[in-house]
């Protein structure tokens, strides 16, 4: 069976939300609120009473950790780095970037907060959105990586009795992986000791050595319960929107399902050309016949909040995803 959701986010006026979430309930089964930084210190008491409206309306309540510390997806500005400014990750060349070292133990801490903090809003599953550390291909190509801080080399040289290398190796690929793999494996069983479910989101990507072998040392980890990807057809160029959503949704599957984990795809409604919308019906029948538990679409409206993700018409984005939605819903009851 097959659960259907959707990201909400960007709306904190409650008498909107409420409206929303009445239409989403009509076609899905949960919902995924960002909350940020900012939604931390302004919002609390607004995302409290959105995420009780949520599951009065019978959805399952997610939390999304929207742009926290630079480490997490997310159009959003981060707090923690300004007043944390020595636990940025520090680049192998000596440049300091505006992400938090996964290895800092005041960045642990503050995720932790986090936790307590949605769980206590209403949250019922954390949704860890693509978690990474600074990375660009232009840098990787030229063996410069991250983190090389104070506490990574500590942490490294008490393991390999040597300083990070200048340059990446296959040690210091092992150390990055670790360093990943070590914090969530600390936040998710942190989570799970608060009674709340895990649910991770990779990016779509596959074909490199070490990021298979992420993507299959995430998909083991014990306190994760859905293991997901977004292989959004039209980011990086266009995709034939059936054969790409099969692809990804049968490696997702293929990875979650020894493990005994659920499987989750994230399907485009945002940054849609007008006369595209109809691909979001392709992909949806793909996730679902390649045995998708979970099936999300990014996001609740067309990307119509946000200029980086903006649709030509996002409220037709919205009601194909409907459509969508409600057809394979039903056909999955």
């Amino acid at each position: 069976m097959t659960s259907f959701g959707v990201s909400y986010f960007g709306n904190r006026f409650i008498s909107h939300a409420k409206r929303d979430i009445k239409r989403i309930a009509e076609s899905c089964d949960y919902i995924v609120h960002t909350v940020s930084e900012s939604d931390l210190t302004y919002h609390k008491a607004v995302i409290t009473k959105i995420m009780s409206d949520s599951a009065k309306a019978g959805l399952e309540v997610w939390a999304d950790p929207w742009g926290l510390g630079g480490v997490f997806g997310g159009e959003s500005f981060s707090k923690f780095l300004l007043e944390h400014r020595d636990a940025w990750q520090v680049m192998s060349d000596g440049r300091v970037v505006p992400a938090a070292c996964l290895n800092r133990p005041e960045w642990r801490s503050y995720v932790m907060e986090w936790i307590l903090n949605v769980r206590d809003m209403g949250a019922q599953v954390l949704f860890w959105d693509e978690p990474h550390v600074s990375f660009d291909f232009e840098s990787e190509w030229e063996g410069i990586y991250s983190c090389v801080c104070d506490v990574c080399q500590h942490i490294y040289k008490k393991q390999y009795g040597s300083p990070l290398p200048a340059k990446l190796n296959e040690t210091a690929r092992h150390f990055r992986r670790e360093s990943i793999r070590n914090f969530l494996n600390d936040v998710m069983a942190f989570a799970r000791s608060r009674n709340l479910k895990n649910a991770i989101c990779l990016y779509a990507f596959k074909g490199h050595p070490e990021y298979d072998l992420i993507w299959q040392e995430a998909a083991a980890m014990p306190d994760l319960d859905i293991m997901g990807c977004d292989p959004y057809w039209r980011w990086r160029g266009h995709q034939d929107p059936a054969l790409h959503v099969a692809d990804f949704s049968r490696y997702v599957v293929e990875s979650a399902k020894p493990h005994g984990k659920g499987s989750q795809v994230w399907l485009q409604a945002m940054r849609l050309p007008a006369g595209a919308e109809g691909e979001i019906h392709k992909a949806c029948e793909a996730a679902v016949k390649e045995g998708v538990t979970h099936v999300a679409a990014w996001s609740f409206d067309g990307g119509e909040l946000l200029d980086s993700v903006l649709s030509e018409r996002p409220e037709d984005v919205w009601n194909t995803v409907e459509t969508a939605f409600k057809r394979f819903r039903q056909r999955s009851k």
